[in-house]
């Protein structure tokens, strides 16, 4: 069963209802604890825990909207904390020497590792070869080719003459499209 002072677990009252004397004077004396922490004071030792979660909660998000800047030691206390809560272990803290001292080789050694990586897997890794399909030979008739046979060299004179021209390559290349089509039906002549 909840006591009085652990709100977060207390049952939601109704949200129409007057607040309690109680509830009014926590909720004072936590305003009061909070502008006290904004205002850089520390944190009183002996408190509730959901007081607690509450008032870090608060300066976190006071800290993210810019209007609070932590202090390093504050910064550093709060990653520590998260870090040793998702990892479930402890966390020993890395002092700023000896950061300093190994980042380097850890830099060095992680790109190292890759380098090596990629280089094992060009070397070993056997070339895939495409699976090869025979294309049946077909007639150049059928192919794709230039229309310089069918028109020849434009003089000036009928520069201005181009669907003429257009006409004849359509004709040339339905022609073809009709050959191919019937020899494929093995049909000769007539309609497809």
């Amino acid at each position: 069963m909840a006591s009085e002072d652990d709100i977060l677990s207390a049952p939601v009252p109704d949200p129409d209802a007057e607040p309690t004397a109680a509830e009014r004077a926590h909720a004072r004396a936590f305003a009061e604890l909070l502008d006290k922490t904004m205002a850089g004071g520390a944190l009183p030792p002996a408190m509730s825990a959901d007081d607690r979660a509450l008032l870090e909660m608060a300066t976190v998000i006071r800290s993210s909207t810019g209007g609070l800047e932590l202090s390093p030691s504050k910064l550093h206390s709060i990653v520590e904390q998260g870090l040793r809560q998702a990892t479930d272990l402890g966390a020993t803290p890395i002092t700023g020497a000896r950061r300093k001292r190994l980042l380097p080789w850890v830099v060095a050694s992680a790109s190292t590792l890759v380098a090596v990586a990629a280089l094992l897997l060009l070397w070993l890794r056997t070339p895939t070869r495409p699976a090869r399909t025979d294309v049946a030979s077909v007639p150049t008739s059928w192919k794709s080719r230039s229309a310089d046979a069918l028109i020849g060299r434009i003089p000036r004179s009928a520069a201005g003459d181009a669907s003429a021209r257009i006409d004849h390559i359509f004709a040339d290349r339905l022609e073809g499209f009709r050959d191919r089509r019937m020899s494929a039906t093995g049909k000769r002549g007539g309609k497809p």
